[in-house]
This record gives C-alpha cells, sequence and structure tokens, in this order.
C-alpha cells in the first residue's frame, strides 16, 4: 500500500477491529455528461484508522488504531476534468458551462450533490441551436433509496420510468439548475415550458391553474441574457421553488409553486420518457449505473 493515500471525514467512532476498507458503494468513474471525479454516496460501513509501522519480515504492516464510519469519501477519478478545478466543478462538454459538484442553495436546508449534466436543444428549420445547459442536483440520502435498481445496465435504468418516479417522489430536496447559452426573452422561456408542461396536465384544477401562473409571472417581461441561472428546486414533491439570476447561483427564491400535479410534470418534462434534454437523462442514468452498482 506504499504510495495510496486514504482520507476520510469522521463521523462515528465506531471502536471496532478492522484490517481493511470496507466500502458497500464505490463510484469510480463517469462517462460522457457525468462528473468525472465523483463522490461515493451514503457509505455505510466502517473505514479503519491504518497506521504504517516499520518493516517485519522483510514486509511493512497495517495496525489499526479505531474505526471511523464515513459519510462521504471522494473518489477522484483517472482522468483529470477537462477544462477547470478537476474537484470543484464540471463541465457540460457541448456548452462548456460548469457545474459546481456541491452546492448550497435558497430554500434548502443541506448541501446538494451533482448527479449529471446536459443540454437543451431547440430546432429552427434545419438548424438546431443550443439553448442552455442544465445540472441536477440531488440529497445524497435519495441513493439510499434506489437499492431495487442494484446492478441495472445506464441502458436499463434509462428506459424505466419508476426510477426518475422514486426520485421525484422522495421528500428530500432536489434541484436543476438551468444556464442560458444565448439570450432569450423571458416570455419565449415561459412559452416553451408551457408547452412541453400543458399537454401532460389533462385536467388542471384551480390549485394547477393558479400555480402555473405564479410561474409564468416570474418570466414575463424578464430579460434572459446568456449567463442568466434559473433553479427549478423541489422541496417536496408538490412544492417547487423557482429562483432566477442575470449570472451566478441565485441568493434569493422567487416564488414558490404549489401544485403537485405542476411539480409532477414538470419533473416529467426532463426526466420522463420524451425528456427535453435527452443528454441530461442519459447523463444521469450513466451515473446512477455506478452508484448501484
Amino acid at each position: 500500500m506504499d504510495g495510496v493515500v486514504l482520507t476520510s471525514v469522521p463521523s462515528v467512532i465506531c471502536g471496532l477491529s478492522l484490517r481493511s476498507v470496507c466500502l458497500n458503494r464505490v463510484n469510480a468513474g463517469s462517462r460522457y455528461h457525468s462528473p468525472n471525479t465523483v463522490s461515493v454516496l451514503r457509505t455505510v460501513n466502517c473505514v479503519s484508522s491504518l497506521s504504517i509501522h516499520p518493516p517485519q519480515k522483510g514486509s511493512s504492516f497495517l495496525r489499526k488504531r479505531n474505526c471511523v464510519a464515513t459519510s462521504r469519501i471522494v473518489v477522484k477519478a483517472a482522468a483529470a476534468s477537462s477544462v477547470g478545478n478537476a474537484d470543484e466543478n464540471v463541465e457540460e462538454p457541448a456548452t462548456s458551462v460548469k457545474f459546481q459538484r456541491s452546492v448550497a442553495l435558497p430554500g434548502c436546508s443541506t448541501t446538494l450533490s451533482l448527479l449529471g449534466t446536459g443540454f437543451r436543444e431547440k430546432k429552427f428549420a434545419i438548424i438546431s441551436v443550443k439553448v442552455y445547459a442544465a445540472g441536477l442536483y440531488v440529497n445524497e440520502s435519495i441513493l439510499t433509496g434506489l437499492n431495487t435498481w442494484k446492478g441495472r445496465s445506464a441502458d436499463e435504468i434509462q428506459r424505466d420510468s419508476s426510477l426518475f418516479n422514486s426520485i421525484f417522489q422522495d421528500q428530500a430536496e432536489k434541484s436543476l439548475q438551468i444556464v442560458l447559452v444565448r439570450d432569450v426573452d423571458g416570455k419565449t422561456f415561459w412559452d416553451a415550458l408551457d408547452e412541453a408542461i400543458s399537454p401532460r396536465l389533462k385536467s388542471p384544477s384551480p390549485d394547477d391553474k393558479t400555480a402555473l401562473s405564479t410561474f409564468q409571472g416570474i418570466f414575463q417581461n424578464r430579460p434572459l441574457n446568456k449567463g442568466s441561472v434559473i433553479l427549478l428546486t423541489w422541496t417536496s414533491p408538490s412544492k417547487m421553488l423557482v429562483s432566477v439570476s442575470s449570472g451566478g447561483l441565485p441568493k434569493d427564491v422567487d416564488a414558490a409553486v404549489e401544485s403537485g400535479s405542476v411539480t409532477s410534470a414538470l419533473f416529467d418534462v426532463f426526466f420522463g420518457d420524451s425528456p427535453v434534454s435527452p443528454t441530461l437523462k442519459s447523463s444521469l442514468a450513466n451515473q446512477l449505473a455506478m452508484v448501484l452498482k
């Protein structure tokens, strides 16, 4: 083990005798659009605190001092990030937009971790134009509820709508970060969202209509220039916070949308069977396949 450094964040001293490091989930890397240094989420086993002692009989040995329970171990992938600090950011390759690996967002009770990135492309006649990059952040506790899909391939995960529904129904927070890569006026942005949401609302109730009106009001008469950031944060399956800034992460919540039908429809827009950003859903499927090995 010469040259190997184990770094852990201690949370509980276990007092157990271990001679090796045991992990019940290891996420060793990523593929297209997925973070290339990944947190091993919700590691529940114990990791020995080890020290190297002088050689005995021609070989060194490891002696256990104590056992430390860890909730997070960061594993660096073999390849460095293509641009920027590989420890802090992930670059969405098609748009070159950088996403932080973990963020503290307005209205959230805890830090959220990046699970995948992608981009939205709009076709005008024969021309395809990239409109925004997007990244999904989740409370890491959500991953502990996905053991049913352990061992599934990325393709199987991507085709299984029940997994994404499980993520949505989880009471823990999750947030979609959208970064504009071209100038768009607020009305145009809303019209595109409404066009995708409306078919998913078969018979809108008065509460649904109020929620849609609140949602629409955020974008009316609002310019969304290149670099603008929009956060759609589900604090529960029936409540979504909307935050907008002209650049950088928003610091405040602009409005709360409270309708289970509307919040569910919007999640389905991005992660349902016909997502508006196939690359984002594919990225999540790749990452989840590695986390759930």
